[in-house]
């Protein structure tokens, strides 16, 4: 059964972008950030970050938690690993034409 608020979605979208981000797929990653983040962050500065997080901790990990506080189409996310240095504590999230998009830029 699927969660009324979005609850799934939203995870499901948490876990795109963790993946897209720590195996370093631009494209992939940056079609999950909010129009707002596209507005201030360039494709190019993007890859150069995902880049980097590459060459730092290797490869996508799975989730070790998973928390969202939903409030309409904004959504604040801690989700945890195994590296804590990856942690993300209350990251915001907002949903654009009924999909979920990482707003933290």
């Amino acid at each position: 059964m699927q969660a009324p608020d979005g609850q799934e979605e939203l995870r499901q979208a948490v876990l795109a972008y963790s993946d897209a981000f720590l195996d370093a797929k631009p494209t992939v990653a940056y079609d999950l950030f909010s129009a707002r983040c596209k507005d201030r962050v360039t494709l190019s500065e993007f890859t150069g970050m995902l880049t980097a997080a590459k060459q730092m901790y290797g490869k996508a990990m799975p989730l070790k938690s998973f928390d969202a506080q939903i409030s309409g189409d904004l959504a604040r996310v801690t989700y945890t690993y195994d590296v804590p240095a990856l942690n993300q504590t209350k990251e915001p999230w907002v949903r654009e034409d009924g999909k979920w998009k990482q707003d933290d830029c």
